[in-house]
Protein backbone atom coordinates (compact mmCIF):
# COMPACT_ATOMS: atom_id res chain seq x y z
CA UNK A 1 0.00 0.00 0.00
CA UNK A 2 1.47 3.69 -1.11
CA UNK A 3 0.60 5.77 1.61
CA UNK A 4 2.28 9.31 0.02
CA UNK A 5 4.96 10.22 -2.84
CA UNK A 6 6.57 12.93 -3.25
CA UNK A 7 8.13 15.41 -5.93
CA UNK A 8 9.24 18.76 -6.86
CA UNK A 9 8.36 21.21 -8.95
CA UNK A 10 8.73 25.50 -9.04
CA UNK A 11 5.61 26.56 -7.36
CA UNK A 12 4.59 23.83 -4.71
CA UNK A 13 1.22 25.80 -3.44
CA UNK A 14 -0.26 26.39 -7.71
CA UNK A 15 0.65 22.98 -8.27
CA UNK A 16 -0.82 21.52 -4.97
CA UNK A 17 -4.09 23.46 -5.30
CA UNK A 18 -4.72 22.29 -8.70
CA UNK A 19 -3.94 18.78 -8.08
CA UNK A 20 -6.39 19.07 -5.05
CA UNK A 21 -8.92 20.61 -7.28
CA UNK A 22 -8.61 17.75 -9.71
CA UNK A 23 -9.04 15.09 -6.88
CA UNK A 24 -10.97 16.63 -4.96
CA UNK A 25 -8.42 16.83 -2.15
CA UNK A 26 -7.19 19.64 0.48
CA UNK A 27 -4.14 21.44 -0.05
CA UNK A 28 -2.45 22.21 3.34
CA UNK A 29 1.12 24.00 3.35
CA UNK A 30 3.49 21.25 4.86
CA UNK A 31 5.15 22.25 8.67
CA UNK A 32 8.45 23.73 8.84
CA UNK A 33 10.65 21.58 9.95
CA UNK A 34 10.29 19.02 9.12
CA UNK A 35 9.31 19.79 5.53
CA UNK A 36 11.04 22.38 3.85
CA UNK A 37 9.70 25.77 3.53
CA UNK A 38 7.26 26.01 0.68
CA UNK A 39 6.17 22.48 0.93
CA UNK A 40 2.81 21.38 0.61
CA UNK A 41 0.11 18.49 0.86
CA UNK A 42 -2.67 17.48 -1.20
CA UNK A 43 -4.29 14.91 1.42
CA UNK A 44 -7.39 12.88 -0.14
CA UNK A 45 -8.83 11.96 3.19
CA UNK A 46 -9.34 8.39 3.12
CA UNK A 47 -9.34 5.89 4.97
CA UNK A 48 -5.84 5.02 3.59
CA UNK A 49 -5.00 8.68 4.95
CA UNK A 50 -3.10 8.88 1.19
CA UNK A 51 -1.31 12.11 0.50
CA UNK A 52 1.05 13.98 -2.25
CA UNK A 53 4.16 15.57 -1.10
CA UNK A 54 4.90 18.77 -3.49
CA UNK A 55 8.16 19.86 -2.73
CA UNK A 56 10.60 22.70 -3.98
CA UNK A 57 12.22 21.82 -6.87
CA UNK A 58 15.30 22.93 -4.95
CA UNK A 59 14.66 20.11 -2.14
CA UNK A 60 16.47 16.11 -2.57
CA UNK A 61 16.57 13.43 -0.06
CA UNK A 62 20.29 12.63 0.87
CA UNK A 63 21.08 10.48 3.57
CA UNK A 64 23.95 12.27 4.70
CA UNK A 65 21.99 15.76 5.23
CA UNK A 66 20.44 17.07 8.68
CA UNK A 67 17.22 16.04 8.46
CA UNK A 68 17.54 14.01 5.70
CA UNK A 69 17.20 16.60 3.18
CA UNK A 70 19.24 19.36 1.62
CA UNK A 71 19.03 22.05 -0.49
CA UNK A 72 20.77 22.19 -4.35
CA UNK A 73 20.10 24.49 -7.78
CA UNK A 74 16.52 23.47 -8.85
CA UNK A 75 16.62 21.38 -11.91
CA UNK A 76 14.03 21.34 -14.53
CA UNK A 77 14.90 17.91 -16.43
CA UNK A 78 11.87 15.36 -16.96
CA UNK A 79 12.17 12.72 -13.91
CA UNK A 80 11.93 9.17 -14.11
CA UNK A 81 9.03 9.09 -11.13
CA UNK A 82 5.39 9.66 -11.73
CA UNK A 83 2.15 9.00 -9.95
CA UNK A 84 -1.25 7.78 -10.71
CA UNK A 85 -4.16 9.32 -9.17
CA UNK A 86 -7.64 8.85 -8.88
CA UNK A 87 -9.80 11.87 -9.88
CA UNK A 88 -12.94 13.13 -8.49
CA UNK A 89 -13.52 14.74 -12.43
CA UNK A 90 -13.84 14.05 -15.97
CA UNK A 91 -10.71 13.60 -18.64
CA UNK A 92 -12.29 16.75 -20.25
CA UNK A 93 -11.63 18.99 -16.96
CA UNK A 94 -8.37 17.60 -16.15
CA UNK A 95 -7.44 18.80 -19.69
CA UNK A 96 -9.13 22.54 -19.21
CA UNK A 97 -6.86 22.64 -16.08
CA UNK A 98 -3.87 21.79 -17.77
CA UNK A 99 -4.49 23.95 -20.76
CA UNK A 100 -5.07 27.72 -18.17
CA UNK A 101 -2.44 26.29 -16.34
CA UNK A 102 0.21 25.92 -19.80
CA UNK A 103 1.04 22.57 -18.60
CA UNK A 104 0.46 19.61 -21.58
CA UNK A 105 -1.67 16.44 -21.04
CA UNK A 106 -3.47 13.77 -23.14
CA UNK A 107 -5.52 11.31 -22.87
CA UNK A 108 -3.82 7.21 -23.38
CA UNK A 109 -5.67 4.15 -23.73
CA UNK A 110 -2.84 1.89 -22.17
CA UNK A 111 -4.82 -1.74 -23.10
CA UNK A 112 -5.63 -1.98 -19.39
CA UNK A 113 -6.92 1.35 -18.45
CA UNK A 114 -7.17 4.62 -19.71
CA UNK A 115 -5.41 7.56 -18.57
CA UNK A 116 -4.79 11.52 -18.85
CA UNK A 117 -1.29 11.84 -18.15
CA UNK A 118 -0.96 15.68 -17.02
CA UNK A 119 2.97 16.97 -17.39
CA UNK A 120 2.70 19.80 -14.47
CA UNK A 121 5.50 22.34 -15.44
CA UNK A 122 5.91 19.72 -18.33
CA UNK A 123 8.51 19.04 -16.02
CA UNK A 124 6.49 15.80 -13.74
CA UNK A 125 3.85 13.45 -14.92
CA UNK A 126 0.86 12.97 -12.91
CA UNK A 127 -1.41 10.25 -14.20
CA UNK A 128 -5.17 10.64 -13.83
CA UNK A 129 -7.72 7.94 -13.91
CA UNK A 130 -10.77 10.19 -14.69
CA UNK A 131 -13.84 10.03 -12.83
CA UNK A 132 -15.16 6.39 -13.79
CA UNK A 133 -12.08 5.10 -15.06
CA UNK A 134 -10.60 3.08 -11.73
CA UNK A 135 -12.60 0.00 -12.21
CA UNK A 136 -11.08 -1.23 -15.31
CA UNK A 137 -7.35 0.16 -13.30
CA UNK A 138 -8.64 -2.04 -10.45
CA UNK A 139 -10.13 -5.34 -12.33
CA UNK A 140 -6.56 -5.36 -13.71
CA UNK A 141 -4.46 -4.77 -10.65
CA UNK A 142 -6.39 -5.46 -7.69
CA UNK A 143 -7.19 -9.13 -5.93
CA UNK A 144 -9.38 -10.26 -9.16
CA UNK A 145 -7.20 -9.33 -11.85
CA UNK A 146 -3.58 -10.32 -10.11
CA UNK A 147 -3.59 -13.74 -11.15
CA UNK A 148 -4.07 -13.33 -14.71
CA UNK A 149 -2.22 -9.83 -14.85
CA UNK A 150 1.35 -11.28 -16.09
CA UNK A 151 -0.42 -12.87 -18.81
CA UNK A 152 -2.33 -9.61 -19.42
CA UNK A 153 1.02 -7.75 -19.39
CA UNK A 154 2.72 -10.09 -21.78
CA UNK A 155 0.00 -10.16 -24.50
CA UNK A 156 -0.09 -5.74 -24.23
CA UNK A 157 3.47 -5.70 -24.93
CA UNK A 158 3.58 -8.02 -27.81
CA UNK A 159 0.73 -6.05 -29.57
CA UNK A 160 1.63 -2.77 -28.58
CA UNK A 161 5.35 -3.76 -29.40
CA UNK A 162 4.49 -5.33 -32.88
CA UNK A 163 2.31 -1.61 -33.40
CA UNK A 164 5.08 0.57 -32.92
CA UNK A 165 7.44 -1.25 -34.70
CA UNK A 166 5.20 -0.94 -37.92
CA UNK A 167 4.50 2.67 -36.93
CA UNK A 168 7.72 4.31 -36.12
CA UNK A 169 10.80 4.42 -38.10
CA UNK A 170 14.02 1.78 -37.49
CA UNK A 171 15.59 2.36 -34.45
CA UNK A 172 13.04 4.75 -32.44
CA UNK A 173 11.68 2.72 -30.21
CA UNK A 174 14.60 0.91 -28.97
CA UNK A 175 16.04 4.02 -28.45
CA UNK A 176 13.20 5.18 -26.04
CA UNK A 177 13.17 2.01 -24.55
CA UNK A 178 16.81 1.55 -24.36
CA UNK A 179 17.50 -1.88 -25.32
CA UNK A 180 16.85 -3.66 -28.55
CA UNK A 181 13.20 -5.72 -28.77
CA UNK A 182 13.25 -9.29 -29.32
Amino acid sequence: MIHHMSFGVRDPGRVARVLAELMEATALRAPTPPFPHDAWLVASGDTQGSFLEILPATAVFDPDAPLGIRQRPATFEPVTAHVLVSAAVDAASIETAAAHEGWRAEQVETGLFRIVKLWVEDNVLVEFLAKGEADRYIEAFGPVGLPSLDGKLRDLEAKLGNALAQKLPPGVLEKALGHPRA
